[in-house]
C-alpha cells in the first residue's frame, strides 16, 4: 500500500507554507556553537560488483572529475588585494540602502535613520553573511556526499562520489579563506539552511539525499553562483567562483543521472513516498526572510570568526 503523503502542517508546523512571522520566528540558538550533531539514519552499503564502466554516463564523469581537480592554494592569486565596498557596488549598484528599502518603510524603523556610509556597512556585512552561507551550504555537501559513498548501491557512482568529496572540502577551504583573510570573518549558520542540512542529512533513503543535495541545494548554488560571478568585478572572488562552477555543473549532472535511472524503475507504490520527503519546504528558504535577518544579524549577532 503506497505512504499517504504528509500535509504541509504536518511536515511544516504551519498551515500556510509562506507564512512570513512563523518563518522569522525560527532563528538560531547557537551560534556559539562549533560542534553541531546530526544523526545519520542509513545504513553503509557495500558492493561486490567492480564492474567499472557498468553505468557508462557516471563513469565518464568520474573520469572527468579525475582531470578537473584544482588547488584552493595554489590555483588562486591570494596576493589580490579586495576592497569589500567596491563587491557591494558592483553586485548592488551605488544605492546601499536599496535592497533594505522595505526595512526602511516600517513603523518606527531605526534603520529610516542610517547615513549612507552606514548603509554600505550593512551592505558589506550582508555580503559577508550571504557568503558564509554559501560556506556552510557546501559543508552540507561535504557530508551529504559522503554519505552518498556509503550508500549508494552502485560502484561507478562510488567512484565519482568520492571525487566530489574532494571538491566540496575544497569548496569549504576557499569560502572560508576568502572570508576570513579578505573580509572581515564569518557569520553563524542561518536557521533555515540548517535545518534543510539536518533534514537531508537525517533521512535514510540515498535517493533523497541526491534529490536533497545534487538537485535541490547544488541547483540552486549553481544559478547563485552563477549571478553573483556575473555581477562582480573583483578578480579574486570570480577567479574562485568559476573554479567553483565548474566543479558544481557536475555535481549537479551526478543527480540527474543517478537518479533518472534509479526513478525510472520505481514501482508505482514506491512514488508516494518519495513525494513525502522531508525535503518539502518547511525551512522557508528564499522568502524575503533572508534581507530582515541579515539586518538583525549584523546588529546583534556575536559570533563571527
Amino acid at each position: 500500500m503506497a505512504d499517504a503523503m504528509s500535509t504541509d502542517a504536518e511536515i511544516l508546523g504551519r498551515d500556510d507554507v509562506n507564512d512570513l512571522e512563523a518563518i522569522l520566528s525560527i532563528a538560531n540558538q547557537d551560534v556559539s556553537e562549533t560542534i553541531h550533531q546530526v544523526q545519520d539514519n542509513a545504513d553503509a552499503i557495500f558492493t561486490w560488483d567492480y564492474e567499472k564502466g557498468a553505468r557508462p554516463a557516471l563513469d565518464k564523469l568520474y573520469e572527468k572529475a579525475k582531470t578537473a581537480q584544482w588547488n584552493a592554494q595554489t590555483d588562486l592569486d591570494w596576493g589580490t588585494p579586495v576592497d569589500p565596498e567596491r563587491i557591494l557596488i558592483a553586485l548592488q549598484g551605488s544605492n546601499a540602502s536599496g535592497p533594505f528599502q522595505a526595512i526602511t518603510e516600517m513603523e518606527d524603523s531605526p534603520f529610516a535613520k542610517f547615513t549612507e556610509k552606514e548603509w554600505i556597512e550593512v551592505g558589506v556585512e550582508s555580503m559577508n553573511w550571504r557568503l558564509s552561507q554559501f560556506m556552510h551550504g557546501e559543508q552540507g555537501a561535504l557530508l551529504c556526499t559522503a554519505n552518498i559513498v556509503e550508500t549508494v548501491p552502485w560502484i561507478d557512482a562510488k567512484y565519482y562520489a568520492a571525487t566530489q568529496v574532494m571538491d566540496e572540502a575544497r569548496h569549504v577551504e576557499v569560502f572560508a579563506k576568502y572570508l576570513q583573510e579578505k573580509l572581515t570573518g564569518f557569520y553563524p549558520i542561518n536557521a533555515h539552511l540548517k535545518m534543510l542540512l539536518d533534514d537531508i542529512i537525517e533521512d535514510s533513503r540515498w535517493d533523497m539525499t541526491y534529490l536533497g543535495m545534487q538537485i535541490m541545494v547544488e541547483g540552486l548554488a549553481l544559478a547563485a553562483f552563477g549571478f553573483m560571478h556575473s555581477m562582480a568585478d573583483e578578480p579574486l572572488l570570480k577567479q574562485m567562483l568559476r573554479y567553483v562552477m565548474s566543479d558544481e555543473a557536475r555535481h549537479v549532472a551526478f543527480g540527474v543521472l543517478s537518479l533518472k535511472e534509479y526513478y525510472a524503475e520505481l514501482t508505482i507504490g514506491r512514488w508516494p513516498s518519495a513525494r513525502s520527503s522531508p525535503l518539502r519546504p518547511r525551512s522557508g528558504c528564499g522568502t524575503a526572510s533572508s534581507s530582515r535577518r541579515c539586518g538583525s544579524a549584523w546588529a546583534s549577532t556575536p559570533a563571527r570568526s
